[in-house]
């Protein structure tokens, strides 16, 4: 065996003085003193425990988490000789961070230095590779390591710019493109664009022995530069990687960000403790860290992303992510939509179940609006700070405050933006809003004509205007046939045009009801998703909640069916609940969405069936 991968005794010296990259910080500081934390045992958490524990931690600003992050060694704890050497510092994206010499990749062929490390795993020593993202001049060494460990799965935490800063060299082709590195060449063979990540499949091909591998990239793209990713989100995207990774028996799993610890440790800790977790029925995430961090430094940068795991855990254990494919789920629909109580009870059961985790806010998560303001009831529906959505042009006595929020679809992280029909006094705000964010089409969950408020923004007959200072508002248009499409342009500010299309039912949507009709629903999504825009949809309702959920959680299922073709309506719901706990809100809306779902793979499959 290599000496280098002996692992040597413990430092002493740790190097509390080594400068701290800008974007990249290594530590904070101890926030308590050492003879406290040479006193602290962490014990292990039961997964029962694991919510109780969390709001024992957060408390006084999270100070129970900051005292259990300060007793993890951080900073040199072992020799890192070989990344400071002067040929190879150049290879390295950050100057304090390096591979330990004892657990670090070594390269056969050529130069054998790589800023990564082998991380021990739930199931073996070296299930995970912790690399740094791959600079311009480190692409080749990469591809070598990629080759050399047999690696099939890299999951990348970082997009490859974030603001200002380069996180990552792209180290891999445009689709149907090849790129040749060393004696590997790579072609890009499929890729899928989600709402919060991305996956690629690359075909590597090796030049000298003609040998193909394939091999899976799944990209997380949401994580903020400066802060941690939501917790489902996050989870979601877990349970994609492992649920389709084709991963070979016994190669490691190749996880990296920019420096190759921070988001990588956060990665690698979730899904050593959910195999863990599943296995034991408890977690120790402190000395997950603990064992992380002797085989590369300060894995797990922070901790705020700390927390993050245990949120992101505490996500899983509250309601494991559980995929259905389209047949499964037609025969399970079919059950829980009929009219039998026991049948009933079933999806009573599972909807019970998705309120209970519902989240929970306080009056302090929705700050912005309570004091954009004055007049908020108890049963007003606002919009979170967190994905709240603003006005930006000036309009005299008018704020940038809109109830207004952003929602994700399956596929893009701002293909929503679901609001209120306007009171009339509010009129040139909801104008405003579909200007101010390009939004070119709106999906109405109500007839227009059943909307009092409506004369105060649209004209009432083709070739008609309004005006409503800024804007003038003409109607250009009007068609039906399952709907009914309206079309407009907003003229404003220097004889600029803003067209739009707005989509209404030609009837109310019932939620309720022994044999709901679901294709006026059906046909809105599907004009939604026929949409030819790269600008946000507009989703409007009398509350901004009702329907809107259930809009949303078909539209993004039915994406779900043509990417990947399975199904989640829990799931769909669930992440919507952490936009606006108000939408699905009931037990008919729910209904109504396994309802949808369900008719939408029947039509599906009968027009199939009459094309052949």
């Amino acid at each position: 065996m290599n000496s280098e991968n002996k692992k040597p005794q413990i430092r002493s010296n740790l190097s509390h003085g080594a400068e701290v990259d800008e974007y990249e910080r290594i530590h904070s500081e101890h926030p308590y003193r050492n003879d406290y934390l040479n006193e602290m045992v962490i014990p292990d958490i039961h997964l029962d425990k694991l919510e109780s524990k969390i709001w024992d931690e957060r408390e006084n600003n999270d100070d129970g988490f900051m005292r259990e992050y300060a007793t993890l060694p951080y900073g040199e704890q072992y020799s890192c000789e070989a990344g400071k050497k002067g040929g190879n510092e150049a290879k390295n994206r950050f100057k304090t961070t390096f591979p330990y010499d004892h657990s670090r990749i070594i390269l056969k062929t050529g130069v054998d230095y790589i800023n990564a490390n082998y991380i021990e795993g739930a199931e073996r020593n070296k299930e995970y590779i912790a690399a740094q993202g791959p600079k311009e001049n480190t692409i080749s060494d990469f591809w070598t390591m990629v080759w050399q460990e047999n690696v099939s799965v890299i999951v990348m935490v970082t997009n490859l710019e974030e603001g200002d800063v380069n996180k990552c060299a792209k180290y891999w082709p445009d689709p149907d493109k090849h790129s040749r590195y060393r004696n590997v060449s790579i072609k890009m063979v499929e890729e899928k664009h989600y709402a919060f990540y991305t996956v690629r499949k690359l075909t590597v091909i090796h030049k000298e022995t003609k040998n193909t591998r394939l091999l899976t990239q799944y990209q997380y793209t949401a994580w903020p530069d400066h802060g941690t990713p939501d917790p489902l989100c996050l989870v979601v995207f877990h349970n994609h990687v492992t649920r389709t990774k084709t991963n070979q028996i016994n190669s490691p799993v190749v996880v990296h960000c920019s420096a190759g610890i921070g988001r990588t440790g956060t990665y690698i800790a979730l899904d050593i403790l959910d195999k863990l977790g599943r296995k034991r029925g408890k977690v120790n995430v402190a000395e997950c860290v603990k064992r992380m961090r002797e085989n590369r430094m300060n894995m797990v940068q922070t901790y705020e992303q700390y927390i993050a795991i245990f949120l992101a855990l505490n996500e899983i254990v509250k309601s494991p992510i559980e995929i259905s494919t389209v047949a499964e789920f037609t025969t399970r629909a079919v059950t829980m939509t009929t009219d039998k109580l026991t049948n009933q009870s079933l999806l009573r059961k599972e909807f019970q179940r998705l309120q209970k985790i519902r989240p929970k806010y306080t009056s302090l998560d929705y700050k912005l609006a309570r004091e954009s303001r004055g007049d908020i009831s108890t049963h007003d529906i606002l919009p979170l700070d967190t994905n709240s959505v603003f006005l930006s042009s000036a309009v005299p006595h008018r704020g940038n405050f809109i109830n207004a929020i952003a929602v994700p679809s399956y596929t893009n992280s701002k293909a929503f933006i679901v609001t209120q029909f306007p009171q009339r006094e509010d009129a040139v705000d909801f104008l405003r809003l579909l200007v101010d964010h390009e939004s070119d089409n709106v999906i109405c969950m109500n007839p227009l004509k059943d909307i009092g408020s409506t004369a105060a923004w649209l004209p009432p007959r083709p070739s008609s205007s309004k005006s409503l200072s800024p804007y003038t508002v003409h109607y250009k248009s009007k068609s039906g046939s399952d709907v009914i499409s309206t079309y407009i342009d907003i003229l404003h500010s220097e004889e600029k045009v803003h067209k739009v299309a707005i989509i209404e039912p030609k009837i109310n949507i019932k939620t309720s009801g022994s044999s709901t009709d679901t294709s006026q629903l059906r046909s809105l999504v599907t004009a939604a998703l026929g949409a030819n825009t790269q600008h946000p949809i507009t989703i409007v309702s009398s509350n901004g909640a009702y329907l809107c959920g259930v809009f949303c959680t078909v539209h993004n299922v039915i994406q779900q069916i043509a990417l990947d073709d399975v199904v989640d309506v829990f799931t769909a719901v669930r992440q919507l609940h952490t936009r606006r706990p108000q939408f699905c809100a009931n037990l008919d809306e729910y209904r109504l969405v396994v309802k949808a779902v369900s008719d939408h793979i029947q039509s599906s499959t009968e027009n199939i069936y009459y094309n052949q």
